[in-house]
């Protein structure tokens, strides 16, 4: 009987952690923005189609989709995200290509840290970055 009290507890212990650190605990908190742009390329040429995710980067639950697009034509992408959170938000882009990989492996995953001073303070632009070159930090992803 105890055990079962002491189940029941621990999980709604669980829950309430995570309702209150990614909702913002039940509306209480801060609305937070991001919006993120940049343009990839492959081996010089507009990479067209290449999935990218933002994200609110959590320590202690899973991470945030904010949003999630492809590239363009152009190689071009434009996200923004927006939560309401007691803590502060802090984005992160998640980009997954396949430019110089082998056909046996799994995507490429290149991920972005968005600075805390683009929080609710306009487009941050990421640049251009030319997925060719080799990244530190840079992993595989089958499932994303």
């Amino acid at each position: 009987m105890y055990l079962r009290q002491d189940m029941w507890k621990l999980a709604l212990c669980v829950i309430s952690l995570h309702i209150g650190f990614s909702d913002g605990l039940l509306g209480i908190g801060s609305s937070q923005s991001v919006d993120v742009q940049g343009t990839l390329t492959c081996n010089g040429q507009p990479a067209s189609g290449i999935l990218v995710k933002l994200y609110d980067s959590n320590t202690l639950t899973i991470d945030n989709l904010l949003a999630t697009g492809n590239t363009n034509s152009n190689g071009g992408f434009d996200l923004t995200g927006k939560i309401n959170d007691i803590t502060s938000m802090d984005p992160k882009v998640d980009i997954f290509h396949n430019c110089d990989n082998s056909a046996l492996r799994c995507s490429k995953k290149l991920v972005i840290n968005v600075p805390q001073s683009a929080i609710n303070g306009g487009t941050y632009n990421i640049g251009t970055i030319e997925l060719a070159n080799t990244f530190q930090g840079q992993s595989h992803d089958c499932i994303h």
